[in-house]
């Protein structure tokens, strides 16, 4: 066989193992247990039922770990009575609502914006497994500094997770090519 046979067959193998790498990798993750308070923490919405899950996460949580949630990428005319839908939490928590941002790396932009403008050092980002590591990449190139704490919603391994992760590996890749070549 010719060398570029050879290659293109090499190229779709390191392609494959790479992407069963990452769908073992995100399955696998397990989520850590915080003993300790996190006074902020950020929702990217895209996902389906993420804030759900998000506030239902802090409302159980033990250690009452927030008293601000920063919800990213909502409809300009939603409000917070719309997005808890009646669910009760705590009173003491402050939402503010992200309006501007339509995608991962806007979301990640109008989250650092916040953490910028609140002088804010640790956050915890709740959102989909599949979506984590892309919202951690893009948050931590606007914002090195910044402590990032994760929190994965777990989906259930089926074919819409299968394909939710193929999009998610194929857009960390072109993000971290895109960051490099900035970088450069």
């Amino acid at each position: 066989m010719k060398a570029s046979v050879w290659s293109a067959v090499l190229a779709i193998s390191l392609w494959i193992v790479l992407f069963c790498c990452f769908v073992v990798d995100i399955h696998r993750t397990k989520n850590e247990i915080y003993a300790t308070r996190c006074d902020n923490v950020a929702i990217p919405t895209g996902g389906r039922n993420r804030i759900t899950y998000a506030t239902q996460f802090i409302k159980n949580s033990q250690s009452h770990l927030t008293k601000n949630i920063f919800i990213s990428g909502v409809y300009p005319e939603t409000t917070i009575k719309d997005i808890l839908m009646g669910k009760t939490v705590d009173d003491n928590i402050n939402f503010i609502l992200g309006k501007h941002a339509k995608n991962t790396q806007e979301n990640a932009r109008e989250i650092n914006e916040w953490i910028k403008n609140n002088s804010i050092k640790e956050i915890l980002i709740i959102t989909s497994d599949y979506h984590m590591p892309r919202s951690v990449l893009e948050l931590k190139h606007l914002n090195p500094e910044v402590k990032i704490l994760t929190h994965a919603m777990k989906t259930r391994f089926n074919f819409r997770f299968i394909l939710n992760c193929f999009k998610e590996f194929h857009k960390i890749a072109y993000a971290s090519l895109k960051h490099c070549f900035e970088n450069m």
